[in-house]
């Protein structure tokens, strides 16, 4: 029998059998958040690793872990991975539903966060959450999130220019999250606009000020960009902990 075939079977089934298993299991331990005491700041923070980073270093031993995001950023980015070199006790998966870390200690719905994409179909999330914030006291924050201006030229002119558009950008946003906040009278509403991927930067900003509740809207006219909000939700869901209100088109809470 040809021994080249033989190692090549040995091969396939170290693969299936060690590891296929030993990535998957490393993979789906890590894809989850994690609180831990922050050994630099002293307080708890909420850490998310980098789940197929710290898999691949699980399977073949070389490599590292890496933070892709933590809730006390950005005030405290120094050291990031100091905290992976805890001991596994000190740090505990975050059960579903269990709000970020913050100062504040005592049980209800403080803050909103609502995510806004400039249309009149994702503001029909405001009348439901108008209501929540009533009757609880609690504060909206509005949050308007743009693509980055990105050039692909090193000209200190055309650098310029990006950063003008920027703050352009920034100030349309802020305008419109200013607007909106005039139809919101007797609540505390906050607005804030980030640069970056959607779903990314939406969990960034609800662990930062550590949301009770992240409240969106599903809308659209079209099927494809029906199924491209819808997906964002989706992933916003899966990203974080934080209960998420999703209001569709013209509808009352639909979860």
């Amino acid at each position: 029998m040809n021994p080249w075939l033989i190692l090549l079977g040995l091969v396939l089934v170290a693969v299936v059998y060690v590891v296929a298993p030993v990535g998957a299991a490393a993979l789906a331990h890590y894809r989850r958040p994690w609180r831990l005491k922050c050994p630099r700041a002293g307080t708890e923070a909420q850490i998310k690793v980098n789940a197929l980073q710290a898999a691949l270093t699980e399977v073949f031993g070389r490599g590292g872990r890496s933070i892709e995001r933590c809730s006390l950023w950005p005030s405290r980015q120094g050291g990031r991975e100091e905290c992976l070199e805890l001991p596994p006790e000190a740090l505990r998966p975050v059960r579903r539903g269990e709000a970020p870390p913050r100062e504040r200690r005592e049980p209800g719905l403080h803050t909103i966060l609502v995510p806004l994409d400039g249309s009149a179909g994702g503001e029909s999330v405001l009348d439901a959450v108008r209501e929540l914030a009533h009757a609880h006291r609690a504060t909206l924050r509005l949050l308007k999130v743009v693509s980055p201006v990105t050039t692909v030229s090193a000209d200190a002119q055309v650098l310029a220019f990006a950063d003008q558009e920027s703050e352009r950008v920034e100030r349309e946003a802020r305008r419109y999250l200013a607007t909106l906040a005039t139809r919101l009278p007797g609540l505390t509403v906050e607005g804030t606009v980030r640069f970056g991927e959607p779903v990314a930067q939406i969990v960034e900003e609800a662990e930062a000020i550590g949301a009770d509740l992240i409240a969106m809207a599903t809308h659209g006219r079209r099927a494809l960009g029906q199924l491209f909000r819808r997906s964002v939700t989706a992933r916003v869901e899966r990203a974080t902990t934080i209960p998420l209100l999703v209001v569709r088109h013209g509808a009352g809470a639909a979860a």
